[in-house]
């Protein structure tokens, strides 16, 4: 599985120039450190990008070819099922605005969390003023629609977010 990841995002870089297989790295960390028990969360983490990047990149021909190499690198077919409805979930589609995009996969745990760890990763690498705005705002209209912290995320992940926008 983490080859496919590779695969996907070879040739591609972060802005800061660092390979772009660091970013899915470190939000399955992520993911392991607050949910250490949700496999199928973790392999989404680490795929989460593939869809769109492996197109844009030229290292797949289309989105059912990288569908097929997400679904041949992971065992159990069922997890391998949950995992690219997560990842295709994930797939930001163009012209839709973030929030609206973010209001999508609210209630898909696996999907939310992969997300949150994805904002959390990002906002650790210098975030700008605009992305720290937008993030918190989309951070109030989940705890809006909760009632609150989202039921099945991890306090201190939630605290950590909250903590960087803030």
């Amino acid at each position: 599985m983490h080859s496919t990841a590779d695969y996907a995002h070879l040739g591609q870089t972060r802005r800061t120039g660092e390979p772009y297989i660091l970013h899915p790295e470190r939000v399955s960390e992520i993911v392991s450190q607050y949910y250490p028990g949700n496999r199928v969360a973790r392999m989404t983490a680490l795929l989460h990008d593939t869809l769109e990047d492996a197109i844009d990149q030229g290292n797949v021909q289309d989105e059912e070819e990288m569908i097929a190499l997400i679904d041949d690198s992971i065992d159990d077919p069922n997890e391998a099922d949950q995992v690219i409805s997560s990842v295709m979930a994930l797939t930001k589609p163009p012209g839709v605005d973030y929030e609206s995009y973010l209001f999508s996969i609210i209630d898909l745990e696996d999907a939310l969390i992969v997300k949150m760890a994805d904002m959390l990763d990002n906002l650790q690498d210098n975030p700008s003023d605009k992305q720290k705005i937008k993030y918190r705002s989309v951070l109030q209209a989940i705890e809006k629609y909760f009632d609150g912290k989202p039921p099945f995320i991890h306090a201190d992940h939630w605290q950590n977010l909250l903590d960087v926008v803030n």
